[in-house]
């Protein structure tokens, strides 16, 4: 009885090749399909590696000596071929529920947003270039103060209304344009808190201060603070009632 089923050296060679890009297309199927031919691929391998065993118990003249030998050879790499590529696919798998990980919850963010994001960026690092930060200690220094509790003497203005913060790599910092020469509080800052800053804080607040402003005729707010303190404040008074009315 012919117990190779068929298999030659021949046919064999050409077998293992007809495995590797079947894997190779099992590899790149996403679903269950692809691991089902994996399965299938390690069982051939198995049943031609048992089959040239098997024809090493009784040789024939269609299986001479050392034909039994080829076939488990044979069958050893169809079976590697296809335990490699399982490993792979294994590897792919792992790398996409890493990158599943990853991903942030909820919708992505969406091409308009990416960009408002670097425009945002960019606005930010412009006014730290311009004007710079503050911390709580900068703030206590260029006041006098002489208080153990460096962060006191900002804290107690930003809870007064007097000024505000930004975040910035995880610490507070205080926008520097808002103290004048002597580290005291401008009051047109106070107006604008009391106005715009009711809809507005942070970085958005900041920004306000760095846009041009159609009621001061295209001017900066920024620039007029000390020069027209007044109009500032009326321009902030008439964008805050266009924003709550």
């Amino acid at each position: 009885m012919d117990r190779s089923d068929g298999y030659t050296g021949s046919t064999l060679s050409a077998t293992v090749r007809q495995v590797w890009l079947a894997g190779l297309g099992a590899l790149s199927q996403a679903g269950e399909g692809g691991e089902d031919l994996l399965r299938d691929l390690v069982h051939r391998g198995e049943e031609i590696e048992a089959l040239g065993k098997g024809t090493s118990q009784a040789s024939s003249p269609q299986h001479p000596p050392g034909a039994d030998n080829a076939i488990v050879e044979e069958g050893r790499l169809i079976l590697a071929c296809a335990q490699l590529i399982d490993s792979v696919a294994r590897q792919r798998r792992t790398t996409e529920r890493l990158i599943q990980a990853m991903l942030p919850e909820g919708p992505l963010p969406t091409p308009p947003s990416i960009l408002q994001a670097r425009r945002n960026a960019e606005a930010r690092e412009a006014l730290i270039a311009e004007f710079g930060l503050l911390s709580s200690t900068d703030v206590a220094a260029r006041a006098g103060s002489q208080a153990k509790n460096k962060a006191s003497l900002a804290n107690r203005w930003k809870q007064e209304g007097k000024i505000f913060a930004v975040p910035h790599q995880g610490v507070v910092f205080f926008p520097a344009f808002q103290f004048d020469e002597e580290g005291q509080p401008l009051r047109a800052v106070a107006s604008i808190l009391a106005t715009v800053g009711r809809q507005s804080e942070g970085w958005e607040l900041a920004l306000w201060f760095l846009a041009s402003n159609g009621w001061l005729d295209g001017r900066r707010p920024v620039d007029l603070l000390k020069s027209e303190p007044q109009g500032v404040a009326e321009a902030a008074q008439r964008e805050a009632e266009g924003l709550f009315f």
